[in-house]
């Protein structure tokens, strides 16, 4: 083991976590192996954690067994500046506001005054290699969330079947191949995420985009042909939509044209404010993925505007 492995590992070990209570707040170490996972699937390729949707899924699938406590990332992630190898920066204007401020209330007031966070250099060139990585996660799991192992492990394994079907989802869709991914809760799990990424948490049809204070989304993974008709998790079967758009769709009361524009059904009455009803939506360009191998699949779109649209 290198003598800069052991030093970093040593500063792990003596990470500052509250105890007040009668377990050790597992708030840090679980951010830290959200990060790693992320590096290890390539989408902290800079040195840069930022406080994107992706980190805080990734953090909260830690969480979501722990018994005790709320996740809160807004609270480990300004704080892990005790730990000497973790340094904000601030965005530009910030500085002084970042400097003043000492608690924050919410993920969107990290974001305001926080840019991103990085490593030390010497730590994240560490962490580019996988063996590293592995002594520095079960160091994190044997020191500070040994009560949570078993959890702890069966997220890991989780996230490692969710990163994998998502490499092969997004292969798939840049090759033009329908290349087989098994039916398997990490599919699923895998398309939720790649078509939220793809559509960075933002409604495809009206643009709408909320972030909770614990930073999750308010927009869904939809499946233009249902997935009980076509079992496709496919990058080209989904939409990000929000909830009123995905039922909409659903119920065949929106569907799109072959330039991804949107066609509001005839068939439907509503009453309300003009600029949230769903013919205000007729003939807008949806929002698409920066790459083309990602837009939704012109097959999915004709089946839906087919077997499923009202018009």
């Amino acid at each position: 083991m290198s003598d800069s492995l052991s030093y970093y590992l040593h500063k792990i070990e003596r990470l500052r976590v509250d105890r007040t209570r009668d377990l050790p707040a597992p708030h840090k170490p679980l951010l830290l192996l959200a990060v790693l996972d992320l590096i290890e699937r390539g989408e902290i390729g800079d040195n840069r954690v930022e406080v994107s949707p992706l980190l805080v899924e990734t953090y909260l699938n830690y969480w979501k067994n722990i018994p005790t406590g709320q996740p809160r990332l807004y609270n480990p992630f300004p704080r892990l500046r005790t730990s000497g190898f973790w340094h904000l920066h601030a965005r530009a204007g910030q500085e002084s506001a970042l400097a003043a401020t000492r608690s924050f209330q919410s993920v969107a007031h990290l974001r305001r005054l926080v840019a991103y966070a990085s490593l030390d250099p010497e730590l994240f060139m560490l962490l580019q290699r996988p063996e590293a990585r592995e002594v520095v996660r079960q160091t994190l799991i044997g020191t500070h969330l040994s009560h949570y192992e078993s959890i702890i492990k069966n997220a890991t394994s989780e996230n490692h079947l969710i990163n994998g079907a998502a490499q092969k989802l997004r292969r798939a869709a840049l090759s033009g191949k329908n290349e087989g991914v098994p039916t398997s809760t990490a599919r699923s799990a895998a398309f939720r995420q790649e078509i939220m990424r793809l559509y960075n948490y933002t409604c495809a049809a009206c643009r709408l985009r909320i972030i909770t204070p614990e930073g999750r989304s308010a927009v869904d993974a939809a499946h233009i042909i249902p997935y009980s008709e076509s079992h496709d998790d496919g990058i080209g079967n989904g939409l990000a939509l929000c909830k009123l758009h995905h039922w909409a769709l659903d119920a065949g009361l929106v569907t799109l044209n072959d330039r991804y524009r949107l066609l509001v059904s005839n068939a439907f009455e509503e009453r309300g404010h003009a600029a949230l009803l769903l013919r205000s939506l007729d003939a807008k360009p949806i929002l698409l993925p920066r790459q083309k191998p990602f837009f939704p699949s012109l097959h999915a779109v004709r089946w839906h505007r087919a077997h499923r649209f009202q018009p």
